[in-house]
């Protein structure tokens, strides 16, 4: 299942009901500090029992009678249900999602000297009279209700299974509807909640302000998830292993009171065997992080600490783990720029966005910090902020005037080098090494006679790091370009790796957004694709023979290669390598089979759009 909104309901500065959507690959929740952004995700904690509702969290300007409640709104919702041991149904024909379609979980807490829970769904329900209760009652109030009702039990094939009884009893009316709340914490309701947790998303949230130890959470939690993780996928062993001890005890029980009852029979039936603590396996394991030298983490500094966990989703974005059966993952990290140096905020950022594309995981981060924020895409960031009431308002940045708040807000501001008088238009690229890569082409482009000129050495055309083409930054840049009236471009890797994946078809769509400008996709996986044999040749002392591959990823393959002749890191293969590419093993790497040169056509649509022909036939 995948968490598609949050509900809040005088839950801590959330006073009445508040609604949070959330993407199904990363949401940013931004604003500013006290803006309630943490609040969204120890919410999520507590609903998903990872942490316990305190008496503190219900909303101060609240009544006595007023309740707390957090809601969890699910879509990619299980296909069968298996409510009890003789037949399967589903939640659509139980009638348990509510009216879009959705399973809503509602979790409602009733704050006096203790503090009581109660479990819901939010469903659209048959309203007719006898049938608007069916899914709490028992196989014996449901037999009943066919006398009621002067039904015909007989027609019903498998009268101990309750689906079929309910499903008899819905086709027995025309059915009316309504927006219910439907107790699962009730008789035979709790049935279908002890199936539906099975499906529950792993949740698992990472602060930025503990005090850090290699026992605390910030440091064990990666662990903790692992092992969360590992047990979710042979959970019906463990269950199995749980049955067997709860049968077993209960004989030993059963026969202590057998006996007990020939001694005191008062006693013995005042005594009821009672089973009713589940296990935590995850409690019974236990992983600590140590130093070779025997540092104890708590004693490195906080930096380091933090980069445990930002390595941790470095390893899950490249780890290509077993989906089919595990049940999806939510990660909430809590500002994770917190103690890190700005190069390493981005590396987090793009190592999020990685994670995200992973099926059945979900990111959700909050930050305050321009370097985050800014990376984030637009459509994926919520804003949170006050209004004049103190009452909170959340925004999708799906408008300009929002956009301007939230870059005001957070500091994000465009290249001050962005307005130079000398530029024709701007090239946006994603990141330093499309700069060294377009630079090059230009520059070996201009001394064949292949383009008129080094139209980026002579500041005619500037190039922009936006880091994508749907973020925050690449709007505040537009809106400023956009107001000097000035042409502008894209450049981006296409990251196809030949199979239409996730990624290359977000790039496409990206793409689609903007028909009216060049925005070129590379027709190879990224810019690493495009480095010849022979400058590995060069590089490698004439050692190594190297057959380049169009959309495998070049990085993973050559950086241990070269890594014996050269210092080098994955990062930064373009800045080491490119500017050893002639001009002729470019036009080679990047011309097609019917003669087509990728880079000449993109230039020369720059010339053309830019009016940069235009002007040098003026100047001649």
């Amino acid at each position: 299942m995948k968490l598609i909104a949050l509900k809040l309901e005088n839950f801590r500065g959330y006073q009445g009901e508040n609604l949070i959507n959330i993407d199904s690959d990363l949401t940013g929740i931004i604003g500013k500090n006290d803006a309630g952004k943490s609040t969204i995700l120890e919410a999520l904690d507590i609903f998903f029992e990872n942490s316990s509702l305190d008496k503190s969290d219900k909303c101060v300007n609240c009544t006595e009678e007023d309740n707390v409640s957090i809601t969890c709104i699910f879509d990619d919702i299980p296909t069968s249900l298996t409510l009890d041991a003789t037949s399967v149904t589903t939640l659509q024909n139980e009638y348990l999602l509510n009216s879009e379609g959705h399973l809503e979980i509602k979790k409602t807490f009733r704050v006096n000297q203790k503090i009581s829970t109660d479990l819901s769904l939010i469903a659209k329900y048959p309203s007719n009279s006898g049938l608007d209760n069916l899914i709490i009652l028992k196989n014996a109030d449901l037999k009943a209700l066919f006398k009621t009702k002067n039904l015909d039990i007989s027609q019903v094939t498998d009268q101990r299974s309750n689906t079929s009884l309910r499903q008899s009893l819905f086709q027995s009316e025309t059915l009316a509807f309504a927006i219910k709340e439907i107790p699962l914490n009730k008789e035979d309701a709790k049935n279908v909640w002890d199936v539906l947790k099975n499906f529950l998303p792993i949740y698992a949230l990472f602060k930025s302000d503990r005090n850090s130890s290699d026992q605390d959470s910030e440091v064990q939690d990666p662990m903790k998830l692992a092992i969360k993780h590992a047990l979710s996928e042979i959970q019906p062993q463990l269950q199995v292993i749980q049955e067997h001890i709860k049968n077993k005890v209960e004989d030993v029980a059963g026969r202590t009171l057998e006996k007990l009852s020939e001694m005191d029979s008062a006693l013995a039936k005042d005594l009821i065997p009672d089973f009713s603590k589940e296990p935590k396996w995850e409690s019974i394991f236990s992983m600590a992080l140590a130093s070779e030298q025997g540092i104890p983490v708590n004693k490195r500094g906080s930096g380091v600490r933090r980069l445990i966990l930002l390595n941790f989703f470095r390893a899950e974005a490249e780890k290509k783990f077993q989906e089919a059966n595990g049940r999806s993952i939510i990660y909430a990290i809590e500002e994770p720029e917190t103690s890190q140096h700005p190069n390493y905020q981005e590396m987090l950022i793009k190592a999020l966005l990685e994670l995200s594309l992973l099926p059945k995981t979900q990111i959700l981060v909050t930050t305050h910090t321009p370097a985050l924020a800014g990376l984030m895409p637009i459509t994926s960031l919520r804003y949170i902020a006050k209004n004049e009431s103190n009452q909170h308002v959340i925004s999708h940045t799906d408008n300009d005037d929002i956009l301007k708040s939230v870059s005001s807000d957070l500091g994000i501001h465009p290249f001050s080098e962005i307005s130079n008088p000398q530029s024709r238009g701007y090239i946006f690229v994603e990141g330093v090494s499309d700069v060294v890569f377009l630079k090059h082409i230009f520059a070996k482009y201009a001394e064949k006679g292949l383009i008129q000129k080094d139209y980026i050495a002579e500041l005619e055309v500037q190039l922009l790091i936006s880091g994508g083409s749907d973020n925050l930054k690449h709007w505040v840049n537009y809106k400023l370009i956009e107001s000097l009236q000035k042409p502008w471009a894209v450049f981006f890797d296409s990251d196809n790796d030949g199979q239409s994946c996730q990624k290359h078809q977000q790039n496409l769509n990206v793409k689609a957004k903007y028909p009216n400008i060049v925005f070129h996709l590379t027709e190879k996986r990224e810019c690493e694709n495009y480095l010849h044999p022979n400058v590995i040749f060069r590089v490698s002392n004439n050692r190594l023979n190297y057959t380049p591959d169009k959309f495998s990823d070049q990085k993973v393959l050559l950086t241990p290669l070269l890594s014996e002749y050269i210092a080098i890191k994955k990062s930064n293969l373009i800045e080491k390598l490119w500017g050893n590419s002639t001009c002729e093993e470019i036009i080679e790497s990047c011309t097609d089979q019917q003669g087509n040169n990728e880079f000449l056509q993109f230039i020369n649509q720059i010339e053309e759009r830019f009016g940069l022909v235009e002007l040098e036939k003026k100047t001649a």
